[in-house]
């Protein structure tokens, strides 16, 4: 009787199969029988070191154990899928032998590992998981090679532990689960070119140090790549993104670590781009972040080179909190609510960076101290550089540009105000004059973008213009601010200052008020034109024993000269014209306001919940009031009643009728 010729093809084939080549066996496992061997286990006890299992497609509900160095894979040609199912197992596969390699099986449903390595030297490649906890598990295992697999809803992809080292994990998809990639006390490896999406971690270091992490691709719930207590680790050219913006989402975190070179990345989305937490020596070159909360974020770290790296469409910038001795170089940050931010951050260097399309401030410091910026350009933005309780900072050759107020310091204490800002920074190409401590200067005939006086005294500025901010005085007495022209900027700001002379300036078109007094006493404020600015005329808080006299205010949006919290102030002799408001006092007293016309402005005058005298008597008199009708200067029985319950008894009949010098009108039912 003949073989059928089907069946002698296959004889033969199985033959072939089965013929050692220098030693090396095959073997062919069919779950249907129809081979030698119906199980995995079955074969890999019949074989020996270096030969071959042919694992034909099917579903094996098996846990194996590879104690010899063997080679698992589909037959050539075979379609099918090789399922190892687990429903409750523990592990897939255990390699215990080293030289391994497992290609084109599924292992699914384990309740630990779909393959654990306990082994050196194996080959895990073109793989699918599914469900396992996790896909892959390598302990105390060395130069392996996990490459190409496929890993969806596993608990973690990829882990390696126990001081495993030398293995590359290259060219995987890894979808879903807590983890996608886990190193945990394990050095010398490379993660390369990975694809991780949907897990709650992306790339996972802890305790590790000596890691190549390149060219991945992770999308990950909530962090993106987190190294932990790890070091001398290089991540480059890794694209990061989060698929959500909640509490505490990262795109690469750096806890504890040190000499970490983050170069190339590109990381879009979380709450946090960068994080670096508790750190120091580490390197951030050419790192592109886009859409997050917060761009790069230091607390906690010293010593890390941030150079050349991208942020833009962000809210915050670059943040460093209790941060010391960095260094920020180079770098470009664009589209912010703020650009860079410094909370207790001291000796940092922030050097030739570009921060632009800011909605709010570009630099902001507070406590921090003895930081250096240094040739930078800002442009297009609200405020430039703020610093707040500040000392020992170093500003020097700075470019400003379309900034629309460039740069304001303020401290409770003199030692904020110690700082060394150099006329070399210029706004649209104006210098910034900032002078502390000194006496004596005069300063003269300057045009500049910024003005400010801390802990001066006795300096006078005269006919200099102020073109972007404001002339400010901080404790400062016993200064002349003469014939200058402070106008479409924010005019002229005392603050805790004393005896000084404001004479003959053109306070024009300011931003706020054309003068604002802040806790500032015994001041004269004269013969100024205060007019047409987007507030008040002249401004007055907690200021006590001031001497307004002979000033044009007119036209203001808001009021011709306002009063808050302010004492025993001499208001005389202005000319308040054509405001919303005239004059408004509000919880003041013993302030003393006569001899002013109050000509055509909406409501001339109110006075709130304060004791003050709107005249000087029956001879003195009081103001003039346009629209009221007044016989005599002064007028005698014509009073003109405040808004607020207070009265001018003696106001006058004529615009300055006080220089007129007429008799008074005699009163009703006289002789």
């Amino acid at each position: 009787m003949c073989m059928p010729r089907s069946s002698l093809i296959i004889f033969i084939a199985l033959l072939i199969w089965l013929v050692p080549i220098d030693g090396a066996r095959t073997y062919i496992v069919d779950d249907d029988g129809f081979a030698n061997y119906k199980t995995i286990g079955e074969a890999v006890v019949a074989a020996s070191d270096g030969d071959t299992i042919y694992v034909k497609p099917g579903v094996y509900t098996e846990e194996v154990l590879l104690n010899r160095s063997l080679s698992l894979m589909p037959l050539s040609g075979e379609s099918g899928p090789i399922v190892l199912r687990g429903d409750g197992k523990k592990t897939g596969i255990t390699i215990s032998a080293g030289g391994c390699t497992l290609e084109g099986l599924t292992l699914e449903n384990f309740t630990g590992p779909g393959i654990s390595i306990r082994s050196d030297g194996n080959i895990i490649t073109k793989n699918k998981f599914e469900k396992d906890n996790p896909a892959i598990l390598a302990g105390d295992s060395h130069r392996n090679t996990i490459t190409k697999n496929i890993i969806k809803n596993c608990q973690g992809g990829v882990a390696l532990r126990d001081n495993s080292s030398e293995n590359n994990i290259q060219e995987n998809q890894i979808e879903g689960g807590d983890v996608s990639i886990l190193l945990w006390n394990a050095g010398k490896n490379n993660i390369v070119n990975n694809q991780a999406t949907g897990s709650t971690w992306g790339i996972w270091l802890k305790d590790s140090k000596d890691i190549e992490i390149d060219s991945n691709h992770v999308k990950s719930k909530t962090y993106g790549i987190w190294l932990q207590n790890s070091s001398t680790t290089r991540l480059a050219e890794n694209n990061v993104s989060l698929e959500e913006r909640g509490i505490n989402t990262i795109g690469i975190f750096l806890a504890n670590t040190s000499q970490i070179e983050l170069t190339a990345n590109e990381v879009w989305g979380g709450v946090f781009a960068i994080g670096i937490s508790d750190s120091d020596a580490n390197n951030l070159k050419d790192n592109a972040v886009e859409g997050s909360a917060q761009g790069i974020y230091l607390i906690n770290s010293s010593g890390q080179d941030i150079s050349s790296n991208r942020v833009k469409d962000v809210i915050y910038g670059m943040t460093l909190e209790n941060s010391s001795e960095n260094l920020i170089r180079q770098c470009i940050i664009e589209n912010c609510s703020t650009g860079l931010g410094f909370g207790a951050s001291n000796r940092n260097r922030v050097l030739e960076s570009s921060i632009s399309n800011i909605k709010d401030t570009a630099i902001q410091m507070a406590s921090s101290n003895g930081n250096d910026l240094s040739l930078n350009r800002i442009s297009k933005g609200e405020n430039g550089i703020i610093m707040s309780e500040s000392a020992n900072n170093r500003l020097e050759n700075n470019s400003l540009r379309e900034i629309t107020w460039s740069l304001y310091v303020e401290s409770s204490s003199q030692e904020g105000f110690n700082n060394s800002i150099a006329p070399s920074n210029l706004v649209d190409g104006k210098p910034v004059a900032y002078v502390y401590g000194q006496s004596g200067l005069m300063i003269e005939n300057k045009e500049l973008a910024h003005l400010t006086l801390a802990y001066c005294d006795h300096i006078t500025v005269e006919k200099t213009a102020i073109t972007n901010d404001a002339l400010f005085l901080f404790n400062s007495r016993d200064n002349k601010i003469l014939e200058n022209n402070i106008s479409s900027c924010y005019g002229v700001r005392l603050v805790n200052s004393t005896a000084n002379e404001i004479l003959g300036n053109r306070l024009l078109s300011n931003r706020y008020s054309g003068i604002f007094l802040v806790s500032s006493d015994s001041n004269k404020i004269e013969e100024n034109n205060a007019s047409e600015n987007n507030q008040n005329g002249i401004s007055l808080l907690d200021s006590h024993e001031n001497i307004l006299r002979n000033n044009v205010v007119s036209r203001n949006f808001e009021t011709g000269i306002w009063l808050n919290l302010s004492d025993h102030n001499q208001i005389l002799q202005n000319n308040i014209t054509d405001n919303p408001l005239g004059m408004q006092v509000t919880s003041s007293s013993g302030n003393q306001i006569y001899h002013n016309n109050f000509i055509s402005n909406k409501e001339h005058s109110q006075d709130i919940a304060g004791n003050n005298s709107w005249d000087m008597g029956n001879v003195t008199g009081g103001n003039y009031w346009s629209g009221h009708v007044a016989k005599g200067n002064p007028s005698q029985n014509w009073p003109r009643m405040i808004k607020g319950g207070k009265i001018d008894r003696y106001p006058f009949q004529d615009v300055s009728g006080w220089l007129a010098a007429k008799p008074a009108a005699p009163s009703f039912g006289s002789k």
